[in-house]
């Protein structure tokens, strides 16, 4: 019985799951691929031209393949260059096709295209897609059945054409649906980052915590915190680039991005709270909040669900946000201050560490309420907020042009390399099905192109989730075998696993993979009215199985690129940005009655290079841990050092987010001081990385302060600024230590 209050619990998230998934933006995606697939094919069979239908099928999964979230023109014209080469891509394919004996002509075009389309890499995530689907072409162009080149390509452009009307069309009547999504998809994501943060923190209040947890939480976080870093920038482009390119911003539109802006200040505030700080849960538990502020977690945790739900279904928001928290923080702050004064004993770190807790619920609650305020209608002067903010500055622009294309055409280039190992494969997995007459070249070209990644890491995880995903996916056709052959019901099973499969592609690699197998392997059996099932299952195993272990070799041996390589220019560039970021702030901070003060823009633009170059390092280290030549110390000594910068950011936010409110403390000689040698100690690691410079002049000044003599008079700010100093030394530290191993050395500066 006591089972059951666990199992009603799952059945409910797993109902709530379901439900906002089926809302979602990638559930949405796999709706509008699916469609635009299956009409063409139901078309087909309806007026007996089934040979057509799958053209056009085909066609429409191409030109999805190749779509991307963006404004009308630039989807519009994304669409129209990506339809020009899928035309030139099916019409020369046809030409070359072994069976007009232009077998060695057809595998240096293939390996040609390989190679130019792997350079798209350089020109960003919309290229890459647009280069993907172009090389699909290649994959139909050999898998075509009727003899006429014309008519081939006529019903893939008819499918590429249409899938363009149903996603232009779609766009025109709801454009700020993706976007709608994507906020409710990012506020998720900051509720079960909460709940991450919630479960650390409880494991690390116990007696006897394992370390090895707590380094598995820790990294969910920081995978967590990428997830958000990606939604916003993906957010942040779409957003900003359609109210650039509006003639006119509707009052949605001006809603999508308050709420925008709103919901990246919550997260800076969430970050701020540094959950690694011993002395932050040993201050909770002396101070009896500890059961208040676990409360508190679990609270904002339901807070931003209920918002995500709202949004996303354009519901009302009903939820109180309660914030007699703060209230309790409060009173127990005055009672401490009031116990210190009359027993002289020391409690001003503590103090200072429920000042800065109480200031991030306050931030957070007052960001949610504007949400709220937004997403019910009742915020009356929504044109008016954050009008000063100078959007075009949060937006890039791409240039595609040939001269990038051309500088990077060098060994240097890690996209070149990339390049050239994609080539080579396709040309070697070409030769081997010449050689032993294997029929199944499209496959192993398909899978090459969509696994072998321009980094090891990245490589070695498509090509295993790939594997898994393939043999999950004829798995469960072949159960699907043993107990129907019924068509319309193969059909039905058909139509869901496409669905499946392009809603979960983005999300889950190896379970879309798993809906792609079933969905191939059903197509080509009732194409082929049931002939040939188990060996077209065979076909798809081994053929996926040669394409993996021809990828995972080149990616290995043939100019691999190793992201260790990488680390120092990467840890350059994230204490640089912090740097940059930690200057704007205590700019403001020391001129706070100067005029001239750092614009709130800039200090944003600061904040989202910090946590890009966060996001690029948490996620280049996941990726470093799996590469095989690196030693124990040095992936320990990098997690420290990672760990520790991520704290930095996190300090430097708890500064910001304390004085940017109402009550800011008077900036004294000894703040400045601080700032002065934080800056200097950041710069010398800086320069340390970049020269291998191991010490910098005035080393001596920075142990001159005794923080210690004057812990009672220390202000809020100052105590902020002391934590910084602190980290800052830490990590100039581990960066002497790193310098020491021969992967730092021969990595590139």
């Amino acid at each position: 019985m006591s089972n059951i209050p666990k199992i009603h619990k799952k059945t409910k998230n797993f109902v709530s799951e379901s439900t906002f998934f089926l809302f979602s933006f990638y559930f949405s995606t796999g709706l509008r691929i699916t469609f635009a697939m299956m009409t063409p094919l139901a078309l087909g069979v309806l007026f007996d031209q089934l040979n057509f239908g799958i053209l056009a099928s085909s066609g429409a999964l191409i030109a999805g393949a190749g779509d991307n979230p963006g404004s009308f023109k630039v989807k519009l014209r994304t669409q129209s260059i990506g339809a020009l080469f899928y035309l030139l891509l099916v019409v020369i394919s046809q030409f070359l096709l072994p069976y007009r004996e232009h077998v060695i002509t057809f595998g240096l075009w293939v390996t040609f295209c390989g190679f130019f389309f792997s350079m798209f890499f350089i020109y960003g995530a919309r290229a890459v897609s647009v280069s993907t689907a172009s090389l699909f072409c290649i994959v139909y162009a050999c898998s075509f059945y009727h003899k006429s080149i014309w008519f081939n390509t006529l019903g893939i452009m008819s499918g590429v054409l249409f899938y363009g009307i149903v996603s232009l069309g779609l766009w025109r009547i709801q454009p700020y649906r993706v976007i709608e999504q994507r906020l409710s998809e990012g506020i998720k994501l900051l509720s079960e980052y909460t709940e991450l943060l919630l479960e650390y923190i409880n494991t690390k209040e116990k007696a006897s915590f394992k370390k090895n947890k707590l380094k598995e939480l820790y990294s969910k976080i920081l995978e967590k915190q990428e997830k958000v870093h990606t939604n916003q920038e993906d957010i942040r482009e779409n957003l900003f680039k359609l109210r650039i390119n509006a003639k006119s911003f509707s009052s949605k539109g001006r809603r999508m991005t308050m709420i925008f802006s709103a919901l990246v200040d919550l997260y800076e505030q969430l970050i701020s709270l540094n959950i690694q700080d011993d002395k932050l849960i040993e201050s909770l538990k002396n101070s009896h909040l500890q059961a208040d502020f676990t409360q508190g977690l679990l609270d904002m945790k339901e807070i931003l669900e209920h918002i995500s739900w709202a949004i996303n279904i354009h519901k009302k928001i009903h939820r109180n946000i309660e914030i007699s928290l703060l209230d309790k923080f409060k009173k127990r702050i005055l009672d401490l201050e009031k116990y210190e004064e009359e027993s002289g004993i020391e409690q001003t770190e503590v103090i200072h560490l429920l000042k800065h807790i109480r200031f991030i619920f306050r931030s957070f609650y007052k960001q949610t309420l504007i949400i709220k305020s937004i997403v019910n209608g009742e915020n009356a002067n929504d044109s008016n907020t954050y009008q000063d903010l100078d959007i075009v500055k949060f937006t890039r622009e791409y240039t595609y042009n040939f001269s990038t294309f051309k500088a990077n055409l060098n060994l240097k280039s890690n996209i070149f390399r990339h390049a050239l190992r994609v080539s080579t494969a396709i040309l070697i997995a070409y030769i081997f099905c010449i050689i032993l007459n294997i029929s199944f070249f499209s496959l192993l070209f398909l899978t090459i192109i969509l696994i072998l990644k321009p980094v090891y890491g990245n490589t070695r995880t498509y090509a295993l989730r790939r594997l898994q995903g393939t043999l999950i996916g004829a798995s469960i056709t072949l159960v699907i075998f043993l107990f129907t052959r019924d068509p319309y019901i193969l059909s039905i099973i058909t139509v869901l696993s496409v669905l499946g499969a392009y809603s979960f592609l983005s999300i889950n690699y190896k379970i879309g993979i798993s809906f792609v197998t079933i969905f191939v392997l059903l197509l080509v059996y009732l194409e082929h009215r049931g002939g040939g099932s188990l060996s077209n299952l065979l076909i798809r195993l081994g053929g996926t199985s040669i394409a993996v272990v021809i990828a995972f070799i080149f990616s290995f041996l043939f100019l691999p690129t190793w992201e260790n390589k990488q680390l120092p220019k990467l840890i350059g560039n994230l204490i640089r940005n912090n740097l940059d970021y930690f200057s704007k702030i205590s700019f403001n901070l020391v001129e706070s009655n100067n005029q001239e003060m750092i614009s709130d823009t800039e200090i944003k633009l600061a904040r989202k290079e910090v946590l890009l170059a966060t996001s690029n390092f948490s996620s280049t280290f996941q990726r470093i841990v799996s590469e095989p030549a690196l030693s124990k110390e040095y992936k320990s000594t990098i997690y420290s050092l990672q760990t520790q910068i991520n704290l930095l950011s996190t300090r430097i936010s708890s500064l910001r987010t304390y004085n940017f409110t109402s009550n800011k403390d008077i900036v004294t000689e000894l703040d400045k001081k601080i700032i002065a040698l934080i800056k200097e100690l950041l710069n010398g690691a800086i320069i340390m990385i970049q020269k291998d410079q191991e010490e910098i002049d005035s080393e001596a000044d920075w142990k001159e302060i005794d923080f210690n003599l004057s812990l009672k008079k220390l202000s809020l700010t100052t105590y902020q600024l002391k934590e910084i100093y602190n980290l800052v030394q830490q990590i100039y530290s581990n960066i002497k230590k790193i310098k020491d191993f021969k992967e730092w050395k021969s990595a590139e500066k």
